[in-house]
């Protein structure tokens, strides 16, 4: 009897283009129930939404709702970003970090500068940076440096924050300013610390002699705390509206990082065992009679497991860090953000075949609100990528999420490995929620896709509702 219902169930599906288990939608259904979707969702009424999906087998458009109007992206820029670094760089490609002695090694002193030299490398961290001191000792020699820790950050002109990017966001973890030597993504940590009577202290970990801290302890009744760091365009500070009462970590960015890494470089190096002495003044020696200058070179990840973290964590300064080396790999010295924005714009153009003005590139992580994509131009790259030998690594590097369907529709996919999975990128930002990237369908089918809803107000919760019913529809496409 059950073997009965069910073939009976089968044949009824069959009448509607569907396989055993659950409804398939052919393209013309696909549009009629995106459509209801999209006018019925309480989220469209009032925010706009486009969407605009395309079957990457026969590349035929399944749907366009709006797909060449701009809309502000956030971190969905990061797929334009992360696609013209793989072709400038390919995957395999390591950013490098050098510490060189600008001086002669005698016996274990150094007389001149140590100089860290930043290379691009922005998964650079403070871990990283410990293990440069260990080599400096083991591998130059060096107990006592006649001189101090420098810092070269001469590699990007020097304005730290990218157009746009707005002041209420400092000193917000996100909104780090991008120098070439990155270290924990030019994120401090501050520790604050509560004694028995109230007062708070705050330190640096790791610990480094810039930027200077204040504590402040206990304010009356209320007891907060106040940690306010040095120098910076303003105050900086923690205030609990009651008495800290246990240890709390800040992130906190800050206006100069090449300071802090110094401080930090130069405690480790302590730690290490190597003294400091002031470099006496003296005349500059002649050239010709310098010592040649002896260097570590540390190699970061390679570009395919960065744009991994890139895309998963959305961490800003790979962009921005990632946009100012593609400048500098076409030719730009001393690169600011407009040379990036300019180097990639022409690349999404002429080689990824995006229609001019159907982007606007402006940063290289989507933080400004400058930055303006489409529906079209995203899903044009997506295209594009899926050609390339840049894919796979591509693919690999953006997030992945799972389409929220019954157990019926699960058990009719027709190739259990290929369950139905989205691998995108998102973007979020005050009125902001996008997602583009790539949507398998029950069938085994991918699909490209992009959805940017703009202008909604209050949390983004609505829209990641929309999103699912969205996916749910997709999923079912069978041609």
């Amino acid at each position: 009897m059950v073997v009965r219902l069910i073939f009976a169930f089968c044949l009824l599906a069959a009448s509607t283009r569907s396989a055993c288990g659950f409804e398939s939608l052919d393209a013309e259904l696909l549009a009629k129930r995106l459509d209801a979707v999209l006018e019925d969702h309480p989220t469209a009424q009032r925010t706009t939404v486009t969407l605009k999906v395309v079957d990457l087998e026969s590349g035929e458009t399944l749907y366009d709702r709006g797909g060449n109007r701009l809309q502000v992206p956030a971190s969905n820029l990061k797929i334009y970003t992360s696609a013209c670094a793989l072709d400038a760089f390919g995957p395999d490609h390591r950013f490098q970090t050098i510490v060189r002695a600008d001086g002669p090694i005698d016996n274990g002193v150094l007389r001149g500068n140590l100089k860290l030299i930043g290379g691009g490398d922005a998964m650079l961290t403070s871990k990283d940076l410990r293990e440069l001191a260990k080599r400096v000792v083991r591998e130059l020699g060096i107990r006592q440096i006649v001189g101090e820790v420098v810092v070269d950050n001469s590699r990007y002109a020097p304005r730290l924050k990218g157009p746009g990017w707005m002041w209420d966001d400092e000193p917000s973890y996100y909104n780090m300013s991008v120098t070439p030597l990155m270290v924990d993504f030019n994120v401090l940590t501050v520790k604050l610390t509560p004694d028995a009577e109230g007062f708070v202290y705050a330190k640096l970990d790791p610990p480094s002699s810039s930027p200077e801290l204040v504590s402040v302890g206990a304010d009356g009744a209320t007891g907060n705390a106040l940690a306010t760091r040095r120098p910076f365009t303003e105050p900086i500070e923690y205030r609990g509206d009651r008495k800290l009462d246990k240890p709390t970590d800040l992130k906190l960015t800050m206006h100069d990082p090449g300071p802090w890494v110094a401080g930090m470089f130069s405690q480790m190096l302590a730690d290490e065992g190597v003294n400091f002495s002031p470099s006496p003044r003296k005349p500059s020696a002649n050239p010709s009679d310098k010592t040649p200058a002896r260097e570590i070179v540390y190699e970061g990840p390679t570009l395919a497991e960065t744009l991994k973290h890139f895309n998963h964590v959305s961490e800003n300064a790979v962009g921005e860090v990632l946009s100012h080396e593609i400048s500098l790999a076409r030719g730009v010295e001393r690169p600011d953000w407009p040379a990036g924005a300019k180097a990639i714009s022409a690349w999404l153009i002429e080689t990824a075949k995006l229609e001019p003005g159907s982007f606007r590139y402006v940063d290289g992580s989507g933080l400004s609100r400058y930055n303006l994509i489409s529906a079209d131009s995203a899903v044009r790259l997506l295209q594009y990528l899926k050609q390339s030998d840049d894919f796979e690594p591509f693919f690999q590097s953006l997030p992945t999420s799972e389409v929220t369907l019954d157990a019926p529709a699960l058990a009719g996919a027709r190739d259990q490995s290929k369950t139905p999975r989205v691998s995108a990128k998102g973007g979020s930002m005050s009125s902001v929620s996008t997602m583009s990237g790539y949507l398998r369908t029950l069938d085994g089918r991918l699909l490209a896709f992009s959805l940017l809803a703009n202008g909604f107000i209050g949390n983004n919760e609505p829209v990641f509702d929309l999103r699912q019913q969205v996916w749910r529809e997709l999923v079912r496409y069978q041609p």
